[in-house]
């Protein structure tokens, strides 16, 4: 699915991080986790809940699923992390709107419903546009939700226009949160540079300009210069994987591979995928 149009993120989606950035991003969720337990706690001495058993159950749901996260990131292979990181972030919307529940909404501290946006934070970091997408939906379903609930268990009149407000705040939220994102994170390494076994770029050769031109062959330097990203799916592709399998293989969107695979194409020059390996074999790419 082609996401924020509107901000040019389908045509440049971000690039997903290794697995070493999101197991790193994984356990500071679960420690971030326990202060805000401990916030929901002191927060009902202040505001009584509805149900304090509720209240309770709902704590103690969080932290049992937290400690499985715990022990589930530092088993985790490489391949799975990443789902991992996004389960428990689902968990966390789905708890917020049972705590707000537990305490009868906020009454006249609406502005709680701003601590939102740091879901929005880590669901943007695990998957960029498609996340604050995601997010930001979930949020508008659990609003409607939780003042229909509220309404039907304790009588509250739907307030519509504190939907409306909080969901459109959250949208602007979440588009702002997934542009810079791409911003930044697409913007940190230039197309076609390496990067080191530690994440860290490689520093780029000096380049050498010469008055001959020499015709491409199999011992010259390749004419197209690919980025780490490109080199991968070029490489899956030559080994005739699909774009599912790629999808997989790389933890990519299939759209997010058929926008790789349709720029190898133009730039390689070529109309299908076995011109393209070919190019990119003559131009020692692969």
């Amino acid at each position: 699915m082609r996401t924020l149009s509107f901000l040019g993120l389908d045509a440049a989606e971000r690039p997903r991080l290794n697995a070493a950035s999101l197991r790193r991003l994984a356990r500071l969720g679960t420690v971030v986790r326990w202060p805000g337990l401990l916030f929901a706690a002191i927060l009902s001495l202040a505001v009584k809940p509805i149900s304090p058993i509720g209240l309770a159950l709902v704590l103690i749901w969080v932290a049992s699923y937290n400690a499985w996260g715990m022990i589930a990131i530092s088993r985790a292979d490489d391949d799975s992390i990443l789902r991992i990181g996004r389960a428990l972030t689902l968990l966390d919307t789905v708890s917020y709107f049972l705590v707000l529940f537990v305490f009868g909404g906020v009454g006249a501290s609406t502005s709680i419903y701003a601590a939102y946006i740091l879901l929005i934070v880590w669901m943007v970091a695990y998957d960029g546009a498609e996340g604050a997408m995601l997010s930001v939906g979930i949020f508008v379903v659990g609003m409607i939700a939780l003042h229909a609930a509220l309404k039907a268990f304790l009588g509250l009149e739907f307030d519509g226009r504190d939907v409306l407000l909080w969901s459109l705040i959250m949208v602007v939220a979440g588009a702002i949160l997934a542009a810079y994102d791409r911003i930044v994170i697409g913007g940190v390494l230039p197309q076609g540079t390496a990067l080191a076994p530690d994440g860290s770029s490689l520093p780029t050769p000096p380049v050498i300009v010469s008055a001959v031109v020499t015709p491409v062959t199999s011992a010259s330097v390749p004419a197209v210069r690919l980025s780490p990203r490109e080199q991968e799916v070029l490489e899956l592709v030559a080994e005739g994987f699909s774009n599912g399998m790629i999808a997989n293989r790389l933890h990519l969107s299939e759209n997010t591979v058929k926008t790789y695979v349709e720029n190898l194409l133009s730039r390689l020059n070529a109309r299908n995928r076995a011109e393209a390996v070919a190019a990119a074999s003559r131009q020692n790419l692969i």
